[in-house]
């Protein structure tokens, strides 16, 4: 034993680190020995199956043999010799199946290989290669897959038929009616195929990296679109003119709303219109800064009096899902109108640098660095849900589809092919491919686009907020008006 000295010279701690050094040397040397074990048994050649003489309790370990002088020691967590026979050969199995394919031994576990993807997918959105829209939607799916590997401690430990029984985990242990109580359905085969698909970038990322080495099978569903239902259905005509008929009186509800509640409320009214007359994506609207729009106007004269037109000219963000893009729309009066509630809200008129749907704080706001930035697609969700609910309660109508706030979007492209505007046309103006778009056009009612019915149903429209003028009818004035023209 070596007395260690209270205040010791510099010459007796180069002697203490020598000792150590020797110490674990010899502990090293003796690691492997039979007295090192408690019980000790050699399955096959580099495969013992041993218990720790060191260890309280009686838990059996495998040891394996992997090549260059390195061992791979397990434990089994059992105490049953014959149990941890079995189990010490299935691992072997596994492992050497797993090196003999170029996997590593000395893996990760499975939750740090998932972590390291997601710092994988942070530098393709750093590196630009990949959009935030995108990565998010990634993040979302792995979010059920980390749920769904829990079982699996390592990467090598997945059998690749592991995805076999998804879907149906996916609608019934992970599905929780509580917390989607606006919508009760489980996933649709189209979510499910998503997330098969972000899991597919996750398992071959991991093949390039050596980290799992076997061919996943993923249960992709077969989609039958002429049978499937829309996921975001366009709304009938009469159904829209009751959500803005209903906007009127909504807006203007008080009870039991604070101000800026009340005032929440009605630049979502003005949202909704935006979004049914532009058929941007809620996201592209949420990116939107006044200083991405233009309006140009044109007093329209016929028998009734006059009527002021805007066209806005809308530069989509490019952190969007299809980038920058030019939208030419017949939504200009709902922005002005937007701009119209913040000044009189705040006493100024936006600046150019400022979002169009923006936060401005709330009565009980204890934090203000969300004040400034753009309001949330949770937040006009939220919103959605209480208008539905509302509609339900005081006028007592509940729509037979299941319409959602992207129904605004599909609204405006069924809306624009019943009016006779070109599919290619309207592709360019909400950012789709031709081939997306045939699947609305197959949706649009022929009957409808007959032209006695058109000019019927374009005055119907025009009483309910949804501009149905031509654009490419209307000449543009010189001189060309900014949202925000006198706050520079």
């Amino acid at each position: 034993m070596l007395e260690l000295p209270a205040d010791p010279t510099e010459e007796q701690l180069k002697t203490l680190q020598t000792y150590l050094k020797l110490q674990k040397q010899k502990h090293k040397s003796q690691y492997g020995k039979q007295d090192y074990y408690q019980e000790r048994i050699e399955i096959t050649k580099g495969l013992i199956l041993f218990r720790h003489k060191q260890m309280k309790s009686d838990v059996w370990y495998m040891r394996f043999y992997v090549g260059d002088k390195k061992y791979k020691t397990l434990s089994l967590r059992t105490s049953d010799k014959e149990v941890a026979r079995g189990r010490a050969l299935d691992r072997w199995r596994q492992l050497t199946n797993h090196l003999e394919q170029g996997g590593e031994v000395f893996e990760k576990t499975t939750m740090e290989s998932l972590d390291q993807y997601l710092v994988h997918l942070d530098e393709l959105l750093e590196s630009q290669q990949l959009k935030k829209h995108t990565i998010n939607g990634k993040k979302t799916s792995l979010k059920k897959l980390r749920v769904f590997l829990e079982p699996y401690g390592k990467p090598s430990e997945i059998p690749a038929l592991v995805l076999t029984d998804y879907t149906k985990w996916r609608r019934t242990k992970n599905w929780n009616k509580s917390k989607h109580r606006n919508n009760h359905k489980p996933p649709t085969d189209q979510t499910i195929n998503k997330e098969l698909t972000d899991f597919k970038g996750f398992f071959d990322w991991c093949k390039s990296k050596r980290i799992y080495v076997q061919d996943i099978e993923y249960p992709f569903r077969k989609i039958d679109w002429s049978k499937s239902k829309e996921k975001n259905p366009s709304f009938e005509v009469d159904d829209w003119l009751s959500i803005v008929y209903y906007l009127r009186t909504w807006t203007r509800k008080t009870e039991n709303r604070k101000v800026y509640g009340i005032f929440y409320r009605k630049v979502f009214a003005e949202f909704l219109k935006v979004m049914a007359n532009s058929g941007l994506r809620i996201q592209e609207n949420l990116l939107l800064r006044w200083s991405d729009i233009e309006l140009r106007s044109k007093t329209e004269k016929s028998s009734k009096g006059d009527r002021e037109r805007i066209i806005a000219h809308i530069q989509v963000s490019p952190d969007t899902k299809t980038g920058r893009r030019l939208v030419i729309c017949p939504a200009g009066v709902y922005f002005k109108r937007i701009r119209d509630l913040y000044c009189a809200q705040e006493g100024k008129a936006p600046s150019k640098n400022d979002y169009v749907f923006r936060n401005i704080g709330t009565t009980h706001s204890r934090e203000d660095h969300f004040i400034g930035r753009a309001l949330t697609a949770d937040h006009f969700r939220k919103l959605w849900y209480e208008l539905l609910e509302d509609l339900r309660v005081d006028k007592g109508i509940e729509f037979e589809n299941q319409y959602t706030i992207y129904s605004c979007r599909a609204f405006f492209i069924n809306q624009r092919l019943e009016l006779g505007i070109p599919p290619a046309v309207v592709a360019d103006l909400v950012g789709n491919s031709m081939k997306t778009m045939e699947k609305f056009y197959k949706n649009v009612k022929l009957k409808n686009m007959e032209s006695e019915l058109v000019v019927m149903r374009k005055k119907k429209l025009e009483d309910g907020d949804f501009q149905t003028f031509d654009l490419e009818q209307m000449p543009l004035p010189q001189d060309n008006n900014r949202c925000c023209q006198g706050n520079k």
